[in-house]
Formats: structure tokens, C-alpha cells, sequence
């Protein structure tokens, strides 16, 4: 294997002042909270601009590391796992993308105050933010494993400085730097990973090697002390399909219209099917080329060296400067993960915490920047969640499960389907998280459920909340008494379904008093679905008369003289200004078989510059015409 040059860190200092200087571009265009967080959904108009940053949005150091180790272990069921994410999206987007361009939000759960209620705001935007410092803290050491084992930092350094450039580009240019760092990471990745599947099928000796030697699929395994099945990959699947109504939202109420909102979804579903061939393809290679990771130097001194596997293949096949450029893909990815949520954090804590809690009458002003302030702090706990993560036996894929199981199914069941059901109440959302919440703790820290059957319980029960609210409404107005002994036996029917029967005792009381608080809050909360009054059912039916309403683009998003940013010149420019150094490393000494590969990145990236801002141009000065002609008529 290869070792870093200096060349590949001249290659990571280079990217890391590019993607800070294009914080500090659109930073000049930021005048208020409106293009911090949506981009003045002006977001650069095509939208295959919002599919590629939704998909880079999804992918992280955590795909080359936590993932990567996954498929190295699990073979095809590693592969098929990737594959159930385009499937997934594809149905997903179809739901409620045109619904969230139409709700006309600045921030994922601005709506809820109407949808729902205050306090149900307030709930959804604490586990959001708590949720997504775990979920940074684990991409942010991903990605730092990766760079301290191949440059030699220590792994504490690599955090601190990682998570210092992330935060700060984001601070500086919000969704707009956001989006398009996004677009230019998008193609570094792309142009790296087509490099590297090739290469490490060949390292096995081609591709009649490579099938021949791809072990059978196995549907059950034990990784990490966590087992994984069928089940997982359906739970997974389903979580995904949701994902992609809640997870995905800022991505669609951020372009100009509903239309566009879909062709965002769609994209991004089929770039998914890139991923068992472009990430799943390596990590195979890997486990023919070394079995026994232990006895190889490069991963023998490593805590789950499966994480690194990936970047193993990387040191095997590239050449020198393409190492650190492959370095910079994965930090680009990584910031693509860590940006998106950091800019939504920031929108709940300043929309939906500050402004909505409380200082109700902030100005735009106010809002951006207790946004900018809320970046700073996310910023500094995801650093130190990272630090704290890098000393855990878990390994990167176990801790993202949990997290994953623990967190968001909750919050993002309620939340996109509030989008679909007219008729539930507006405390309902509040009692399915709750209790949803409720489940998932249970199932993983006392009954110690695998994560298909945690991922399933939480799913289903916190949906079986959610729609059934309208008929506990019902019952509890008709026969409180009634309503009691039905929640008992629900309860009492469900907990000894769960119970597995081999609990400590201290386990077992813990359980049974879960099971008693389910019930008591599930009743509490029927009492708080019959306080709704006349005004709260008419705020509701306002909402949805809006959902009803497409969007006008003249009006809504070009009003007032506002001019749209021109994007696609600057990702072109940049692409083509990557791709004339990696022509330039050619160079360098180094063998002729290198020379090859530098002319196909090298070329890629000089092609898709130039068509970018070439036709990017083209298509923005053609919908200006177009805007033009409809504003005179």
C-alpha cells in the first residue's frame, strides 16, 4: 500500500481553503433568515441541483468507513442494504415532497405550531437538535479515523480541525454554501469512487476473479455484537421511506415550486442506485484481498479495522495526489451530512425555539443571527461528541443504527404524516413521539431487542398512535371509564408481547413501570385530543387549504424585484479549476501506469465543468426570459 506524500496534503490544505472561499461568496448574499435557511427558495433552480445535494446530503465518511465495514463483513447482504435506499426513496417522495414546497416553511418543523400545536414545536425541535449532535458526533469521527490513520495525526487533532472548517464555511454562507459545495463534493466523490471500483476489481484479478470469488448470500449475521437479518433490511427500508418525506424536507420547500420539489425526490432515488455497485463493489474486493484483516499492518493496530477497509482499497490502487483528493471526496461527503444538518438545527433553535418561544416578536435579523450563534454551539458539542465516540467498542455502523432506532423514527413518523392525515388531532403528533420514544428506550436498553425488531416495534406503534387518535378522542368524550380499561388491556397485551421472560430484576421493574407510565400518558394525552376546540380544528383546515395551493413563482419566490443568484458559473468554474490540478499532478514523478488514471479524473472533471457552465448558463438565462415574458403579460 501507499503511504501520504506531500502532495496529498498540499491536496487537502487546497480543498479546504476552496470550500471556506465558498462560504465566504455567498456569505455577501445573506441578507437575512429567509436565504440563511432556504436560500430565498432560489436555490440554484434546477433541480437536479436539489437531488444532488439531497443525495450527497445522505452520504458521509460514515458510507466509506461504518458502511464499507458493514459490506466487508456481511458480503451481498451488505450490498443489498445500499440497494433498499433507492427503493425506498423512490416511494417515499412520491408522499409529500409537493406538500412541503406548498407548506411554504422556512425551517422542517416551523409547521407544527399550526399543524399541531406549540408544545408539540418545542418536543420535536429538543430531540431533533439532541438527535442530530449524536448523529454529527459519529460522521465527525468517521471521517477523522479515516484521516488520522493515514496521515498520522492523532485522531483528537483531526476532530478539533475538521469540525472547526465545517462549522465555519456553513456559518459563513448558510443553505446557499451548503448547496453548492454540495454539487461540487458531488462530483469529486463521483469521479474518485468510478476510479476505485474498477481498480480494486481489478486488484483481484479482474472481474471473472471477482464473481467468481463473491461468497454466497447469507441473510443473518452478528456484527459488532448486534445481529442483523431480513427484518433489518425491511425495518430499514420502511425508516428510509419516512426519511425521505421528513429527512429530506429542507431539500424540497427549498426550490421554486412543487414540481420541481418531485424531480428532487426522483433524482435522488435513482443517483441511489449508483451505491451497491460504486460502495459496495470495494469493500468485497477488500475481504478477497485480505480475509483476515489482523495479520495486514495497516489495520492490525486499529479498533474495528473493518471501518477502514475502504480506504485500504484507496492506498492500494490510486497514485499520489489522488490519495489526498480521495481524502478531500470523503471530507466532502462527510461536510455534505454535517452541513445539511447543522444548517436545520440552527433554523429549529432560531425559528422554532428562540423566535417561537422565546422572543415572539424577532425581526429577520434577530433570527439569522441566533442561527449563526445556534452553528457556533452545534458545532463545538458535535466536536466534542466526536471526541467522546472515537474511545467506543462499538464501532461507526453500530453507533448510527442506534442512534437511527433510538431517535428519528419517533419525530419523523408524525411529522411527515401530519402532512397527509387531515383529521388528527393536534396533540397527537406530541403523544406518538412521546411514546415512541418510550418504545425505543425499552426495546434497546432493557429488553435488548436486535434492530430490525426494535426498528419495527417503534415504527409501528408509534404509527398506531398517531391514526388512532381521532377514535381515543372519540372514546374518551363518549365513556372515560370505558377508555381506561381499554388502554390497560392495550398495554397489558402489548408489554407481554415484548416481554422476552429472562429479565434482571432490576430490568424487570424497569420494564413494568414503562409499562405503567405508557398507559397513564397515552390516557393523558385522549384528555388532551378532547380539549381541542373549534378554533384549533379551523387553524388546521387553514393549513390545509394552503397545502392545497400550488405554488406562484412569480409571486412567491421572484417578488419584489428579487433577483435570483447565478450558481452554475461557480461549481463550473470550480470543477474545471479541480480537475486542471489534477492534470497538473501528471507532472510529478511517478510511474506511467499512474499517468492513465490522471488523465481520466483529470479529464472527467475538465468535461463536467465545461458543461455545467456552459448549459448551466444556457438554462438560467432561458427561465429569465421565461419569467420576463410571464411578469409582462
Amino acid at each position: 500500500m501507499r503511504t501520504l506524500a506531500s502532495v496529498d496534503y498540499y491536496v487537502l490544505i487546497f480543498y479546504a481553503v476552496l470550500v471556506l472561499g465558498i462560504g465566504i461568496y455567498f456569505s455577501k448574499f445573506m441578507k437575512g433568515a429567509k436565504e440563511y435557511f432556504t436560500g430565498g427558495n432560489m436555490i440554484p433552480w434546477s433541480w437536479w441541483v436539489g437531488g444532488i445535494s439531497l443525495y450527497m446530503g445522505n452520504f458521509s465518511a460514515w458510507t466509506f468507513t461504518g458502511a464499507s465495514g458493514f459490506v466487508y463483513h456481511t458480503g451481498l447482504f451488505g450490498v443489498i442494504y445500499f440497494l433498499t435506499w433507492s427503493v425506498a426513496f423512490f416511494i417515499g417522495y412520491r408522499i409529500t415532497a409537493a406538500k412541503w414546497r406548498r407548506s411554504r416553511v422556512i425551517s422542517p418543523i416551523e409547521y407544527t405550531s399550526t399543524r399541531y400545536n406549540v408544545t408539540t414545536q418545542q418536543l420535536v425541535g429538543y430531540v431533533m437538535v439532541i438527535g442530530g449532535i449524536l448523529n454529527r458526533g459519529i460522521i465527525l469521527m468517521a471521517v477523522s479515523k479515516v484521516i488520522s490513520s493515514t496521515v498520522g495525526i492523532p485522531i483528537e487533532y483531526v476532530i478539533i480541525i475538521s469540525g472547526t472548517v465545517i462549522m465555519l464555511y456553513t456559518l459563513l454562507g448558510g443553505l446557499w454554501a451548503v448547496t453548492i459545495t454540495d454539487v461540487v463534493q458531488f462530483i469529486i466523490l463521483l469521479a474518485i469512487t468510478l476510479l476505485v471500483m474498477p481498480l480494486s476489481i481489478k486488484a483481484v484479478g479482474g472481474l471473472g476473479a471477482f464473481i467468481h470469488q463473491i461468497p454466497p448470500l447469507r441473510m443473518e449475521h452478528i456484527y459488532g455484537g448486534m445481529k442483523y437479518n431480513v427484518h433489518y433490511l425491511i425495518a430499514i427500508t420502511i425508516f428510509n421511506i419516512v426519511n425521505a418525506n421528513w429527512g429530506a424536507a429542507q431539500r424540497y420547500y427549498s426550490v421554486k415550486d412543487e414540481k420541481d420539489a418531485k424531480r428532487v425526490g426522483l433524482m435522488c432515488s435513482l443517483l441511489f442506485l449508483t451505491v451497491p455497485i460504486l460502495f459496495g463493489v470495494p469493500p468485497l474486493a477488500a475481504h478477497m484481498l485480505w480475509p483476515d484483516l489482523s495479520v495486514v499492518d495497516f489495520f492490525s493496530n486499529h479498533i474495528k479495522p473493518e471501518d477502514l477497509v475502504y480506504v485500504g482499497i484507496v492506498l492500494k490502487t490510486i497514485p499520489n495526489g489522488l490519495i489526498g483528493f480521495f481524502l478531500a471526496a470523503m471530507f466532502a461527503a462527510t461536510m455534505s451530512t454535517i452541513d445539511t444538518t447543522f444548517n436545520i438545527d440552527s433554523s429549529v433553535i432560531s425559528r422554532d425555539l428562540y423566535a417561537g418561544l422565546i422572543n415572539r416578536k424577532a425581526d429577520d435579523k434577530q433570527i439569522l443571527f441566533v442561527g449563526k450563534i445556534a452553528t457556533i454551539v452545534l458545532g463545538v458539542l458535535a466536536i466534542a461528541m466526536a471526541l467522546l465516540y472515537a474511545k467506543s467498542q462499538l464501532g461507526i455502523f453500530n453507533l448510527m443504527v442506534i442512534v437511527i432506532a433510538l431517535t428519528t423514527f419517533p419525530v419523523a413518523i408524525p411529522m411527515a404524516f401530519g402532512l397527509v392525515f387531515k383529521k388528527l388531532p393536534r396533540w397527537s403528533a406530541a403523544s406518538a413521539i412521546s411514546l415512541g420514544l418510550l418504545v425505543s428506550t425499552v426495546g434497546r436498553f432493557i429488553l435488548n431487542w436486535s434492530m430490525g425488531p426494535l426498528m419495527y416495534a417503534t415504527a409501528i406503534l408509534t404509527f398506531i398512535i398517531l391514526v388512532v387518535s381521532p377514535l381515543l378522542d372519540k372514546l374518551y368524550r363518549k365513556n372515560k371509564a370505558s377508555l381506561a380499561v381499554i388502554l390497560a388491556g392495550w398495554t397489558v397485551i402489548q408489554f407481554s408481547i415484548f416481554y422476552n421472560g429472562s429479565l434482571s430484576p432490576v430490568k424487570l421493574v424497569s420494564f413494568y413501570a414503562a409499562a405503567g407510565v405508557f398507559g397513564i400518558v397515552l390516557y393523558f394525552f385522549a384528555y388532551l385530543y378532547s380539549t381541542e376546540t373549534d378554533e384549533d380544528k379551523s387553524i388546521v383546515e387553514h393549513f390545509f387549504e394552503r397545502l392545497a395551493k400550488p405554488v406562484n413563482v412569480a409571486t412567491e419566490v421572484y417578488g419584489a424585484n428579487k433577483r435570483p443568484v447565478s450558481s452554475f458559473p461557480v461549481v463550473g468554474i470550480v470543477t474545471m479549476i479541480i480537475g486542471a490540478l489534477i492534470f497538473f499532478l501528471i507532472l510529478l514523478p511517478k510511474g506511467s501506469a499512474d499517468i492513465p488514471i490522471h488523465f481520466a479524473m483529470g479529464g472527467f472533471l475538465l468535461i463536467v465543468g465545461f458543461l455545467m457552465y456552459y448549459f448551466g448558463g444556457k438554462s438560467e438565462q432561458k427561465f429569465l426570459m421565461e419569467l420576463r415574458n410571464n411578469s409582462a403579460s
